[in-house]
């Protein structure tokens, strides 16, 4: 029985885990996914699809960096949580880890991560902005801002296919 069982867990696991690699092999393409501009309103209320939402963001700083520089970073990063939607805030809780402690080698020149959490993926919408949604009557330009800040210290460099590798890694999921 014990045996049976645990096969019949396993199964489902690599059953799972092989969907999920089908389903998403367009994840991998370096192209935003943008919202259409009729349901810009709908995709950035507070209440669409209520759900613990989380934001995950790593930095690739450009060689050469200060100390000064990556603390300005994570200062400016952190002051985002301060954002008010119609005078109420919006973002639940900001994360920060500015040293990679890991021993499994596989950090990929990784030097900030943050983890930003939200009560929805409406919240989480309105916070991304750009280039998801265009109108700025629908996102925080305070975290615009913060792109606008940022994105000269971020590594640049060619991928294989020509294309612009920027040093930022996002992974956006809902509980």
């Amino acid at each position: 029985m014990k045996t049976a069982l645990t096969m019949g867990i396993i199964g489902s696991i690599s059953f799972s885990s092989l969907a999920h690699m089908n389903d998403n092999q367009n994840e991998y393409a370096s192209s935003a996914k943008t919202i259409s501009k009729e349901n810009y309103e709908q995709k950035t209320q507070p209440d669409f699809e209520n759900g613990t939402t989380r934001h995950i963001v790593l930095f690739d700083l450009k060689d050469g960096i200060t100390q000064g520089q990556k603390k300005e970073i994570v200062t400016r990063f952190l002051a985002l949580k301060n954002s008010k939607r119609n005078g109420k805030s919006y973002i639940e809780n900001i994360e920060v880890g500015a040293e990679n402690i890991s021993k499994e080698g596989q950090g990929k020149g990784y030097d900030l991560a943050f983890i930003v959490s939200f009560t929805s993926k409406g919240d989480l919408n309105y916070y991304v902005g750009t280039p998801a949604i265009s109108d700025s009557d629908y996102f925080d330009s305070n975290h615009q801002n913060f792109k606008d800040f940022v994105g000269p210290l971020l590594k640049v460099r060619k991928n294989a296919d020509g294309s612009d590798y920027v040093g930022v890694l996002v992974f956006d999921y809902q509980l």
